[in-house]
């Protein structure tokens, strides 16, 4: 069923439980009412609603169900198309793709429109740094400017250069990693006037810009400077005079809880990961022989051996995540998860309630406030008249176990089914 085309002009999907992204109650016997890829309506599928539909419209029962927005990641990286897909197999609908490249990623994105087998992606590129730092590991150069600037007026040459190529965001690494790769040497750091000014042009060229700094003096240097997101977990206790500086602007809170608790201790991780069958079922065998042999595991001991202090920070990370949310920051759901691309969504929302967020609140995070962190709001993220039909037809409830959003049947972008669960094997 993956891309086909329907050929009624309204289709209704009734009898589910429904909900719609933006925190608040869930919606029983709920009626969907899609037509031309938005949302037509959302509301209780009584007698009278049904005799309102158009003659002709077709009719979708989905009682037993329950359907949730289409799921918004705001922090991944895709090493292949197939990466993609399997996202939008496990029900992600949109990303905010972190690229090394303005012009190829801006190809992709306007590719990714046009496609039902993969998420919309909203592309934040180039990636900075500095020569030798983070991302200067192997990691490709932009093929029309320079991603290493050395020098105030080379950054903000450059950023207007991805404003040139149609960039809406950029992304900044600050950080030298010792947090995770100490006795290993720290990487080099971009100096902070060639912060200042990649954060400072993008500001005034009126982008986005997503930062990574995981260490507080580094979080307030980005806030100062003009991030709009801190696009991972800060592992030191916020202090209040930083979080009113966030709420201010506001600048968007992106956990990736996921990957802290990744590199805590791999084999745990994993090993809770791959004990849901609604997430072992849903790899491919090599896949899940990989993950499950020793080797795996010890090698990202190997290569980030600061694992005993990443285990002392995770209470500090969940910490953060309810005070910050309780602040009233908004907290956008990004996974920065290679290892399970798509299934890093459900992992994070299950870190986010076991932090202390009610489901209802994670699933907005996943949705309504991931896509106000793209500037697209408006149209997609919730479920209301007027607003994209992207949504996941789950067959558990989300809101009673969060790792539910697992248990997909159906995955639908801009109001076509773009991936159907397969039908189990008949006795």
């Amino acid at each position: 069923m993956s891309g086909s085309i329907l050929l009624a002009t309204t289709i209704a999907i009734r009898g589910a439980t429904l909900v719609d992204g933006t925190g608040a109650p869930p919606l029983r016997n709920a009626m969907l009412v899609v037509s031309e890829g938005r949302v037509v309506s959302v509301g209780v599928a009584t007698p009278d609603a049904m005799r309102l539909l158009p003659a002709g419209a077709e009719i979708v029962d989905a009682a037993g169900e329950w359907i949730i927005p289409g799921l918004v990641d705001a922090h991944v990286h895709a090493e292949s198309d197939e990466d993609l897909r399997t996202m939008l197999r496990w029900g992600v609908t949109t990303v905010r793709l972190m690229a090394e490249d303005v012009a190829i990623s801006q190809a992709q994105a306007a590719a990714s429109r046009n496609r039902s087998d993969v998420p919309d992606v909203f592309p934040a590129a180039p990636i900075f740094t500095t020569k030798g730092g983070w991302w200067d590991q192997g990691e490709p150069p932009d093929s029309h400017l320079n991603r290493f600037p050395a020098t105030a007026e080379e950054a903000r040459r450059s950023v207007r250069e991805a404003k040139a190529l149609g960039g809406a965001e950029i992304k900044l690494m600050l950080d030298d990693m010792a947090w995770c790769r100490a006795p290993r040497a720290p990487f080099p750091k971009v100096p902070p006037a060639v912060v200042e000014a990649l954060l400072g042009e993008a500001r005034a060229s009126g982008m986005r810009a997503s930062v990574h700094a995981p260490n507080l003096p580094d979080t307030k240097t980005a806030i100062s400077a003009g991030a709009t997101a801190l696009a991972h977990g800060v592992l030191d206790p916020f202090d209040d005079a930083t979080i009113a500086a966030m709420k201010a602007r506001p600048v968007f809170y992106i956990p990736t809880m996921d990957i802290f608790e990744f590199l805590a201790d791999t084999r745990s991780f994993l090993d809770a990961v791959l004990s849901d069958p609604a997430a072992a079922d849903g790899l491919p065998p090599e896949t899940l022989a990989r993950y499950r042999a020793p080797e795996y595991a010890r090698s990202y001991g190997e290569r980030y051996p600061n694992f005993e202090n990443l285990r002392g920070r995770l209470p500090i990370l969940r910490q953060n995540l309810r005070k910050l949310h309780a602040a009233g920051i908004p907290v956008a759901l990004g996974t920065d998860m290679w290892a399970f691309p798509g299934l890093g969504v459900s992992i994070e929302l299950d870190l986010y309630v076991k932090a202390g967020l009610a489901p209802l609140e994670a699933i907005r995070a996943a949705t309504q406030t991931a896509a106000r962190s793209l500037g697209v709001e408006g149209e997609r993220g919730t479920l209301a008249a007027g607003m994209r039909a992207d949504f996941v037809r789950l067959g558990a409830d989300p809101l009673a176990d969060v790792k539910n959003t697992r248990r997909i049947r159906e995955v639908w972008k801009q109001g076509r089914p773009a991936w159907t669960a397969p039908s189990p094997p008949k006795n």
